[in-house]
């Protein structure tokens, strides 16, 4: 065997060794181990789900909204006001600041998930700020209000996806809620300090 030779099989025996070794990293590593739990699509695919501590998904209570906007008209000019429910807190409390989310939507040009946003507490109720804008039907939330999400696609029949929803970083103890174009089915919880 020449030295050259003899040189190229070492190298070639220690990228295979360091390469193993980056394997046993990689799967003995507490970090990469840990499978996370994700579950089958429910039958019911109108509510939105939460993950609880036995790995069930277990439907958010929906509340109805209010708004002084008129989101079944086309808006004449654009208008910004606010999203209102009722009472001071939701009725379902988290027990993590990083609560996993589940719901389906639909894949379609124009049409994007339910928006989770940060209400905010006003005189016995919760406000996220809507707006109007001329020469459109609906209404939108204020950007600063929503909640950057991580979405991952589970499930997809024709354009119908089963989505995990969850915030890119902890949430702030508060309320907050699952805002679609349904304002009778808002699905709302609560934070609570101490959670993690």
């Amino acid at each position: 065997m020449s030295g050259q030779t003899f040189f190229r099989r070492l190298n070639e025996l220690a990228l295979l060794a360091f390469a193993s070794f980056a394997f046993i990293l990689f799967c003995f590593s507490p970090t990469f181990t840990a499978q996370e739990f994700l579950p089958s699509p429910p039958s019911d695919r109108t509510l939105i789900y939460m993950l609880d501590e036995q790995n069930k998904l277990v439907p958010l209570p929906f509340e109805p909204g209010q708004t002084p906007l008129h989101p079944d008209q086309v808006a004449k000019s654009t208008k910004v006001s606010y999203l209102e429910l009722k009472g001071e807190h939701a009725q379902t409390i988290f027990k993590t600041a990083t609560p996993r989310i589940f719901l389906f939507t639909y894949q379609r040009p124009g049409a994007h998930p339910p928006f989770l946003v940060w209400l905010t507490p006003r005189k016995g109720a919760r406000r996220v700020t809507a707006i109007a804008q001329k020469g459109m039907s609906g209404y939108a939330i204020s950007s600063d209000e929503i909640i950057k999400p991580t979405i991952r696609g589970l499930v997809k029949e024709g354009d119908l996806v089963f989505m995990e929803v969850r915030p890119r970083v902890s949430l702030m103890p508060g309320e907050y809620a699952i805002i679609g174009d349904d304002l009778a089915r808002i699905a709302t919880f609560r934070v609570i300090a101490g959670a993690n």
